[in-house]
Formats: structure tokens, sequence, C-alpha cells
């Protein structure tokens, strides 16, 4: 169980797998705006020449880009838990999760719409039009709220590790068959949130906004915390069955783009497509991830303002780089190079240097 000290080691593999499922879902967004339909979603820019080959890549990892994040964040939440109790969570977590998230609704998010209409209108003076919004957010408040709202349940685990509910959660991540159970309750969440004009009908992938994306993010998030929590039964299935898993979830992946239109698949197995994605992930990034790696140490701590600020540096590099009369493909690498620089340099020259920032962007005051 999580009490246990050998599995209090840090994971590396899980500190690559947040950086790298940050980085793709940059590059995700910035495929948005080589969409035909990319204005159709607010702050977006969009290239006059869509690259619509572009989504044959994201469409691939849009079922689980969200969905493991979430994982990973429960997976947080259980290390954070082993040397903490409630009051001790509450307060790191207001300050990693609830301080970030307001100065970034308030500056950063703000900023980010500022570039977008200044290219809509030269003229637009920043801040003339000021709205606070989370914008890209969004994920923070819902991790916020999971766990107050399961901090109650999490803490009865850690103090009652032999109870009913404990047992219950090891035989979830325990067993080929308990995991089974697990893609079942996502796929009855996807069938009931996705599939019902009850709640109104939204694409899966809808993650952002609709009662579907909270409810699946939950899912993730308790099962992130009972991954860690039940100790090495569900790492050593999902590694051993790892190349299974990649199989089938490839497997769907082709259904889904030869035979089936996003409106229309089934929801239910579009869950299932999302778990195998997750499992055999967990199970390569357990087996080759898991030791210490120099690059992956420096982007660990890197990854969260990453995350807070690169709609801002996206957008700038649009606004500079659209307009250029160069080939479609030229100006996706270029967005995606100047991106990447602009996160990646402002962390290293700004935030992590300056001890007012540090805290506003996630990162603990000390400098180390």
């Amino acid at each position: 169980m999580i009490l246990e000290k050998k599995n209090q080691a840090r994971r590396h593999d899980i500190d690559a797998l947040r950086v790298i499922a940050i980085g793709l879902l940059i590059i995700y967004h910035i495929t948005i705006v080589f969409q035909p339909w990319g204005s159709l979603i607010p702050g977006f820019f969009q290239n006059q020449d869509p690259i619509e080959s572009l989504w044959l890549f994201s469409g691939l990892i849009n079922v689980w880009r969200i969905p493991i994040l979430f994982v990973v964040s429960g997976m947080g939440v259980a290390f954070s838990m082993q040397k903490r109790s409630f009051e001790g969570l509450m307060s790191e977590r207001s300050l990693r999760i609830l301080l970030p998230l307001i100065f970034g609704s308030m500056v950063v998010t703000p900023l980010g719409w500022d570039v977008f209409l200044m290219s809509k209108n030269s003229n637009h003076v920043i801040f003339s039009q000021y709205s606070a919004n989370p914008g890209h957010l969004w994920f923070l408040v819902n991790i916020f709220l999971y766990t107050i709202c399961s901090s109650p349940l999490l803490f009865y685990l850690k103090k009652n590790s032999n109870s009913s509910i404990a047992k219950l959660t090891k035989f979830l991540t325990g067993s080929i068959y308990g995991l089974i159970v697990l893609v079942a309750l996502f796929a009855l969440e996807a069938e009931v949130f996705v599939n019902s004009w009850r709640f109104g009908r939204v694409a899966f992938e809808l993650y952002a906004g609709s009662l579907h994306g909270f409810v699946m993010g939950w899912l993730c998030f308790l099962s992130g915390f009972i991954f860690i929590f039940t100790g090495n039964g569900f790492w050593n299935i999902v590694k051993s069955h790892k190349n299974n898993m990649f199989i089938f979830a490839g497997c769907l992946y082709l259904a889904r783009v030869l035979w089936g239109e996003p409106m229309v698949n089934p929801p239910w197995l579009m869950a299932i497509e999302s778990c195998m994605w997750m499992f055999s992930i967990f199970g390569y990034s357990y087996s080759f991830l898991n030791q210490k790696n120099k690059l992956f140490s420096y982007l660990s701590p890197a990854a969260y303002p990453v995350y807070i600020t690169h709609m801002l540096f996206m957008n700038i590099a649009c606004y500079f780089v659209l307009p250029m009369e160069i080939n479609a493909f030229l100006k996706f690498f270029l967005v995606v190079l100047l991106t990447f620089a602009g996160c990646l340099l402002s962390y290293e020259f700004l935030i992590s240097k300056l001890r007012i920032l540090r805290p506003l962007f996630g990162l603990k005051m000390n400098i180390s």
C-alpha cells in the first residue's frame, strides 16, 4: 500500500510521462491552427492553407492526451499524501494549483487573448478588452475540485488500508480481470454522459466545459491515485501486457479512422481505446523510463510553467509566422519551434530564477 517505504521512491517514469504528455498537448494545440475549422475555437489562430493530414496524429492522441494528464495528477496527489495531513495537502495544492490558476487567469490567458485580438485589429491596445478567464487552465480548475472532493475518501484509504474499499481498489488494479472492470466503468461513463441526449450529445474528446469531461476526468484522477496506492500490482500487469494493449489500441484507432466518424463512433468503444492507449503507455514508460535521466530531470519542473505559458507563446508565434508567404508545413514547424523556445527560455531565464515568479507558476519558492 501507499505507506510502504518501497513505494515512496521517486518514479522517474511518471515525471517523464508528465513532460511527454504536456509536450504532445502543445503540439496538438498547434495542429488546430492548421485545420480548416481552427478559428471556430475561441482564441485560436487559423492558417489560410490547412494541413488536414496533421489530424491523423492529433486524432490518435485526442482520446487519451487529457485523460492521461488527469491520471498523472491523481498519482501526484498519492505521492503528496505520503507525508502530509489533510490540512497539509490542501495548503500544498492551493499553492501548487490555485495560486497559478488565479495568476494565469488574470494575467497569462488575457495576454494570449490580446495577441489574438491584435491579429484582428492592429490598433488594439493591450488589456483594453480585459477579461479574466482560465482559458486552457480549465484543467487546473478540475484538478483542484477533484482534490477537495476526493480527499475524504483518499485519506480514509490511507488510514484504513485493510478496509473493504481498499480491498476493492486492490482488486481493480491487481489483476487483469480487475482492470477489465475498471475499463468497463470508463465505457459506462462514456455511454451515459457522451451518448445520452439527457446530458447533451458531445464528442468524446470534448473534455473542457462538459459534464462528460468532468466525470471522466474524476475517474482518471481516482484511478491515478489507486494505481500508486495499491503498490506494484497495476504496474506489473501493464508491463507484462503492454504490447497486446498497444496493438489493441492501434486496431481500434484504425477502425475509427477507416470506418467511423467522430460523432457516430460508439462512445464506449472510444473509452476502451483511450484506456488501452494509456495502459500501454504506462507499461512502456514503467519498463524503459523509470530511471534518472538528465533531460527529463531538467524538463520535469519546467513542465508546469510551460503548460501555463504555452498558449501565450503559441499565439505570439502565430502572430508573426502565419502572415509569411511560405510553405504551410514550414509555418507549422516554425510555430512549434518558436512556441517551445519561448516557453523554455522564459522558464530558464525568468520564471525559475525570480523568487517572486516561481510560486505564480507552481514552483517552490526556494531556488535549488
